[in-house]
């Protein structure tokens, strides 16, 4: 009777060891299976982080720009790249937090449309496969605006550790193909929504995602309009004729929240990290005092008096408190997120009557007012008679088409430092001024490759880098040429 005792006891414990260790070995934070609301969400806010951070170590672009300078350490308004590798850090954001949880966020809806086992209709499933392809086109095309030819048809392949590089030109085409059929998608099954409360941009709103897919396309359409009229002809027009962001309402924009972790990742970097490294640049400071315009007290605090604004100099090593400070506007932690406005939009429509061909009704001095009139309202400026300043005034103001238009895109693209920089590569305008011992000429028109893909991936990145003309930042990409 002992000996029964004793086995049962042993057997207890043996089974209550078995559970506990069970228990201890699986992973509560990272569990095996993810929804898809999840995974998209995730997503999401990576998607819009890597294009506002303020970060150093992946996103120079409020800085090569020109519309920041820095403070004691200046080294990426002179372009240093490797020392941080800045590219690593873009590529890595982009590939890793946003495209790969949105190919797997796809595959599990793709799985839940089979089996029908989601409890959601087919229509809002394939709204949200749509959206997803937005996003994930979205993504790409900002690879192909900073880097040129890269992975795209082999880069989602866990087996494939060494993939092609795509043309970035047939990137471009094969996204706005994507981004066709999304909006297609989703303006036939507005009623169905899509992710619902884990949509952080649109809350579920399929018409506005699809607004946002025409929207997309239609710059991408504009950034072709030198080297590739006809398409950038046909894309306009197909993105116009089905609905684009007109106004700020419609703006892709996502608003953070009061705490960390949540807050704006410019909030991080200018209040949470306690340092001054940023101040306004001269270049847009300078600007915008010729045209006396009343966003540079939204844009910027008024720290050197009242009226003064005195930005520091691109590409130097500026004293913080000399100079003019980044607005409290882009100090608070709830601040959105912009990756598309709709001045863009107008003025994008001032440039398409301007070359002429498309089917945009106006006149381009309509437009261009209303883009203005757009950015003043998304940052809420007074606007008072800036729109018949001399030196604004589409009629009186000096320059071409693309100096007046180009100019003032450049201003409303405030705090959207990737599309600030593309803006003057393509229409040549803002001039920029060159850091000191530098030259216009220094300016990078494209983001070199990380240095891992030569060591990992060194085969196609040499023949990527042979294609587009050399790996380096004075190679411009396709549509700049």
């Amino acid at each position: 009777m002992k000996n029964l005792l004793y086995i049962v006891l042993l057997t207890v414990i043996f089974v209550g060891c078995d559970d506990r260790l069970e228990e201890l070995n699986t992973d509560q934070k990272n569990p095996a299976s993810v929804a898809a609301e999840s995974l998209f969400a995730r997503a999401t806010r990576e998607a819009v982080d890597n294009i506002v951070s303020m970060s150093v170590n992946d996103n120079p672009f409020r800085l090569y720009s020109q519309m920041w300078a820095q403070t004691t350490y200046p080294d990426e308004s002179q372009y240093t790249i490797t020392a941080r590798e800045i590219s690593l850090g873009i590529w890595t954001n982009q590939y890793r937090d946003v495209l790969i949880d949105l190919k797997d966020a796809r595959q599990i809806i793709a799985t839940e449309l089979a089996e029908g086992t989601s409890g959601n209709s087919d229509a809002n499933l394939g709204n949200r496969m749509a959206i997803i392809d937005i996003l994930m086109g979205y993504t790409y095309i900002t690879m192909v605006d900073i880097f040129g030819d890269i992975p795209y048809t082999e880069a989602l392949d866990p087996t494939n550790l060494n993939p092609v590089y795509d043309d970035a030109a047939t990137i471009y085409t094969s996204v706005a193909g994507n981004l066709t059929t999304a909006s297609t998608t989703l303006l036939a099954n507005t009623a169905e929504g899509g992710f619902g409360s884990s949509d952080l941009v649109y809350g579920g709103d399929a018409a506005a995602w699809a607004r946002f897919a025409n929207s997309i396309k239609l710059r991408m359409a504009m950034k072709l309009a030198s080297t590739n009229s006809a398409t950038s002809v046909t894309w306009a027009n197909e993105a116009m004729t089905a609905g684009v962001i007109t106004t700020n309402a419609q703006n892709f924009a996502m608003t953070y929240q009061t705490s960390s972790p949540n807050t704006s990742p410019v909030h991080e970097d200018l209040v949470l990290s306690g340092r001054a490294d940023f101040i306004a640049a001269n270049t847009v400071v300078d600007m915008m005092n010729t045209y006396n315009d009343p966003r540079r007290s939204v844009y910027f605090r008024e720290n050197l008096g009242a009226g003064v604004f005195d930005g520091g100099i691109y590409g130097d090593a500026n004293a913080y408190a000399n100079f003019t400070q980044i607005g409290d506007i882009l100090h608070q932690p709830t601040t959105p997120g912009v990756l598309y406005n709709a001045a863009e939009t107008h003025f994008l429509m001032a440039e398409m009557v301007e070359r002429g061909g498309y089917s945009v009704t106006g006149t381009a001095e309509t437009h261009y007012n209303a883009g203005i009139t757009a950015s003043f309202d998304q940052w809420g400026a007074t606007i008072g008679t800036y729109l018949t300043e001399p030196t604004v005034a589409y009629t009186t103001a000096t320059g071409t088409w693309q100096q007046k238009i180009g100019t003032q895109l450049w201003l409303a693209l405030y705090n959207q430092g990737l599309e600030g920089w593309s803006t003057w590569r393509r229409m040549g305008y803002p001039a920029f001024n060159a850091p000191p011992t530098m030259t216009v000429a220094d300016i990078p028109v494209r983001m070199t490759y990380p240095l891992r893909e030569l060591t990992l991936n060194g085969t196609n990145y040499s023949a990527a880098a042979s294609k587009i003309g050399g790996d380096a930042v004075t190679t411009r990409v396709f549509w700049n040429q």
